[in-house]
């Protein structure tokens, strides 16, 4: 009986694999690009004040901490007659955007710009965040993200920014008028107190009341010496 025969083919051993998903890309699909992201930064920051559950928020360049981020078109969107409610529903704890009130000439009427030299001035968010309901991080991060979904829209913005939430100050509270104009403190305090099922129907009641004018002018005698001030005709339209 002869030897066996070696032959120069050898047996290939296979070896099982999971199966992949396969990758689809066609011509003309987005790819990756290695320019610098046209994607600003910017931050947001919230300070409580010394009125219950009402923040206010600082939306700064990330790369200018001193200078305002822009608003104007979140404040455009907000108040829109057609689409500004669906903001309002979407974004919860944002009431208003305001002038912030330049505390260098603290007048009560001039407001600080958004950088030294600018015609604009700087906007500030007013907030209001109920914490039994959630926490200022989920909020003042639920805003950030908000804005940033929003300049992604081409309409509102060339370049989209990227909002991101920093942090919130509350050990020393204010009054709401060292961050507001006059005017403006008014036009919140009777949005906010004097409503249908108030025990404030009127400015007298209002100025009865010391802790609230602490709480948004600072003191019981600036507080009633501005609204004393003011006519009741005005007081009555204030919000119109």
């Amino acid at each position: 009986m002869g030897k066996p025969v070696k032959t120069k083919n050898k047996t290939k051993t296979t070896t099982s694999a999971s199966p992949t998903k396969k990758l689809y890309w066609k011509p003309g699909d987005p790819v990756i690009s290695s320019n610098v992201s046209k994607v600003r930064e910017m931050n947001l920051d919230l300070v409580k004040t010394g009125v219950d559950g009402v923040y206010i928020g600082f939306c700064t360049k990330a790369w200018a901490p001193d200078e305002s981020a822009y608003l104007f078109p979140m404040e455009k969107g907000l108040n829109d007659m057609e689409e500004g409610q669906d903001l309002a529903k979407g974004w919860k704890y944002v009431y208003s955007f305001l002038p912030r009130r330049d505390t260098d000439n603290d007048d009560g009427i001039t407001p600080m710009k958004t950088k030294k030299g600018s015609k604009w001035d700087w906007k500030v968010v007013l907030c209001f965040i109920d914490e039994a309901d959630t926490s200022i991080e989920k909020a003042g991060r639920h805003i950030a993200h908000c804005f940033s979904k929003f300049t992604r829209n081409k309409d509102v913005m060339e370049n989209p920014e990227k909002y991101t939430f920093n942090n919130c100050f509350h050990d020393n509270p204010q009054p709401l008028n060292h961050y507001l104009l006059d005017l403006d403190v008014a036009k919140v305090l009777k949005s906010l107190v004097c409503h249908g099922d108030s025990d404030y129907a009127t400015k007298e009641d209002v100025l009865q009341d010391e802790e609230i004018m602490e709480a948004f002018f600072g003191t019981s005698e600036a507080g009633r010496a501005y609204l004393e001030d003011m006519e009741d005709e005005d007081w009555e339209f204030l919000l119109d």
